[in-house]
């Protein structure tokens, strides 16, 4: 019924619709009614604003998922299972994400202490989780992040570093 394409547009700012349709419930409700829920709108068209520019980062950070592998976000680790490489990161052991481009291709790569660094394309299948997982590294400046993705200069681009790789605080030993 929906073109294939025009399908995959729509999931790809499907956060960016919903806060359109929370947005225009809050806009109602605050030029409408009095009182109470004119404040509640007030407060709804607020939290409305905020949740459509996280939509618009994540829409920017997706891609069509026809990359080669798969990736699996599952309770503080990264895992990538592609057709000629693979691995596990584990969030807390992250110490550099670098962007790759080459040619047409973009692959992030996630370094790790004392573990080969894991390649994973920007366009593998379930990549969009990384958003969250690069979200939750400190210091890492998603606008940043977003621009240097948007480019096709071939090279390596410094995304993110650990300020101590091995900290004395991190590790027992």
């Amino acid at each position: 019924m929906i073109r294939a394409d025009a399908k995959e547009a729509l999931w790809r700012w499907r956060e960016v619709a919903y806060a359109l349709g929370v947005g225009c419930v809050g806009v109602y409700w605050a030029t409408t009614y009095f009182g109470i829920l004119q404040i509640v709108g007030y407060a709804v068209t607020c939290i409305a604003i905020l949740l459509a520019v996280v939509g618009i980062q994540r829409g920017r950070f997706r891609n069509s998922a026809t990359g080669q592998g798969v990736v699996t976000y599952i309770e503080g680790q990264v895992t990538y299972f592609g057709p000629y490489s693979g691995g596990m990161i584990a969030i807390d052991d992250i110490s550099a994400i670098r962007l790759e481009i080459s040619g047409k291709t973009k692959a992030w790569m996630i370094e790790q202490p004392a573990q080969p660094a894991v390649m994973i394309p920007v366009d593998a299948q379930g990549a969009d989780q990384l958003f969250d997982v690069f979200a939750a590294l400190p210091g890492l400046k998603i606008e940043y992040m977003l621009s240097k993705l948007s480019h096709d200069r071939e090279g390596s681009v410094l995304i993110w570093q650990r300020d101590t790789y091995l900290g004395a605080n991190k590790y027992l030993h």
